[in-house]
């Protein structure tokens, strides 16, 4: 792989992409990756350091190469202005403007040169972990009845946790990322409410025990956030990005379900509501037990085996193509993509 494919595929572009495009996945990946959100963590906080350096390398090839184009991406909003390729070349600017031009062609092949160098030596003393990071994967949905059905079996009810990383494209709005809602209702279900809160529905098969389970968070448009949901008999605990943000008591208390046969889980869609999702999931986790706020903060970063205590469902989405996900957990809960679902390398920011 050639040093310019192995910098769009940094910033998760396929090459070719235009400038517009590597600033807005530059914005994008900095968010993600800045080491102030890893401050909980000094090993995962130098890791992710490693990551925006290894982003930002990727970024200034491809300035050099934009520049050598003639067309960087601070300057390609201005392009418009240029003669287009069918306007006649005028003999009316100095001789010295020739000159000039093979100038900057030769420092901006300089440029290159070294630039490459950088990434070599980024390459040579990267660890392992982000060298793989690289390649993994996220499922990226488009609104229009896009979703993914998950083959439960049997049921899960009274005690679980489940927690996946999500970001939304809309500043508001209602959008679904989990849901076993469908097709009778009265379950569970996970969503982006209004640009302001995480909103869920608790129930238990028949009856709702938990209507506004509400987290009040205000998220970011194209930013991945890490929510998890744990649900108890009695009560629920929201945690966002690793910190509780919402908590409350389920009235009646009761059992809780989060799936049986008559009621599937499925990723952006609820069977109920119009409430389709646009937008990124990744790393989906289910577990029978009740996770604390501390298990759930020290290892959302973290891959896992698959053999965890407890974990009842995992999709990594490391499949990259096809329309299906494996269930990684052993336990045979594949997903079906259908609609308008691809397969994305901007994901969360996952440590092997």
């Amino acid at each position: 792989m050639d040093d310019l494919t192995h910098a769009f595929q940094v910033l998760g572009l396929k090459p070719g992409a235009s400038p517009e495009e590597v600033k807005q996945a530059y914005r994008d990946l900095v968010r993600v990756w800045h080491p102030d959100r890893f401050g909980h963590d000094e090993r995962l906080r130098l890791i992710a350091q490693d990551k925006l350096k290894e982003i930002n390398g990727a970024c200034k090839v491809l300035d050099a190469h934009f520049f050598a184009a003639g067309a960087t991406p601070e300057t390609a909003a201005s392009d418009q202005t240029r003669p287009s390729a069918q306007t006649p070349a005028t003999n009316d600017a100095p001789p010295a403007r020739h000159s000039r031009m093979a100038l900057w062609a030769t420092l901006g092949a300089m440029m290159v040169v070294l630039m490459a160098g950088f990434v070599w030596l980024l390459k040579r003393t990267a660890l392992p972990a982000q060298k793989s990071s690289a390649m993994r994967y996220a499922l990226s949905f488009d609104r229009d009845g896009s979703r993914v059905d998950i083959a439960t079996t049997g049921s899960l009810t009274r005690v679980y946790t489940v927690e996946c990383w999500a970001l939304t494209r809309r500043p508001k709005g209602t959008e679904t990322i989990l849901s076993s809602r469908g097709p009778k209702d009265f379950t569970f279900d996970i969503k982006f409410r209004e640009g302001k809160r995480f909103h869920g529905d608790i129930g238990d098969g028949s009856r709702w025990l938990a209507k506004m389970a509400n987290a009040s968070f205000k998220y970011n448009p194209g930013i991945w956030h890490h929510i998890a949901y744990v649900v108890t008999p009695t009560n629920y605990l929201i945690c966002v990005n690793g910190e509780p943000w919402g908590s409350g008591s389920l009235y009646p208390e009761g059992d809780p379900m989060l799936y049986d046969s008559s009621h599937q889980l499925c990723l952006g869609a609820d069977g109920i509501d119009p409430d389709g999702f646009g937008g990124c999931i990744a790393e989906v986790r289910i577990w029978n037990t009740a996770r604390t706020a501390g298990d759930i903060k020290s290892n959302m970063n973290l891959a896992l085996t698959g053999s965890e205590p407890g974990l009842q469902g995992y999709w990594r989405f490391g499949e990259g193509s096809g329309s299906t996900a494996a269930d990684s957990s052993g336990h045979g809960f594949s997903g079906k993509l259908i609609g308008g679902i691809s397969w994305t390398t901007n994901t969360a920011p996952m440590i092997h």
